[in-house]
């Protein structure tokens, strides 16, 4: 399984919605994904990065950087070549960053668990 493939899973496992994974990596020099997802509480915005975390560890891929850890509403997951952003759904609607990733393609992951 690709580092990709299991943050979205481990995104997956808590029930994020609406996950988006957009590919930058003929666009940024930094990193290769950018990876946009929701859910319905702060207590779920937490669990995310515990699973994200723990997920990481188990393939041996080095910890994330964690923004906005105290949060309870956007964190921003840095994985190096992976931003990952996890909103509640009021906020994704607030900041709608999507519009920022106009012209940039969407990475179709169909996960099989």
């Amino acid at each position: 399984m690709t580092k990709i493939e299991i943050i979205v899973n481990a995104l997956e496992d808590i029930n994020a919605f609406d996950i988006i994974v957009f590919d930058t990596r003929t666009k940024s020099p930094f990193f290769d994904y950018f990876v946009i997802s929701s859910v319905t509480s702060d207590r779920q915005l937490q669990a995310a990065i515990s699973h994200i975390n723990q997920d990481l560890a188990e393939n041996k891929l080095p910890h994330p950087v964690v923004e906005g850890r105290n949060s309870k509403s956007w964190v921003l997951i840095d994985c190096k070549d992976i931003i990952v952003n996890i909103f509640t759904r009021e906020e994704r609607e607030y900041y709608n960053i999507e519009k920022m990733m106009v012209g940039i393609d969407q990475l179709d992951l169909d996960i099989d668990k």
